[in-house]
């Protein structure tokens, strides 16, 4: 899902084409922070179905992190 403020326009790049493996670091790390922030302050918004499937994704990328 793109940003509607996004949706049908390219993304800027700095510094050049980055190779997949470091775009995805930088993808997980930013679901990271904002899981955190998700579980940390609950807003009332943020169901359980959000909460599980944040949990999932969340596992997802600890395997990933195993297996590099």
């Amino acid at each position: 899902m793109v940003p509607r403020l996004l949706a049908g326009k390219s993304l800027p790049r700095r510094g050049g084409e980055k190779s997949l493996d470091s775009q995805f670091k930088i993808v997980a790390e930013a679901f990271l922070e904002l899981f955190e922030l998700l579980e940390s302050y609950a807003p009332s918004w943020y169901a359980e179905q959000h909460h599980h499937r944040a949990l999932t994704a969340w596992r997802v990328l600890q395997k990933s992190k195993a297996t590099r």
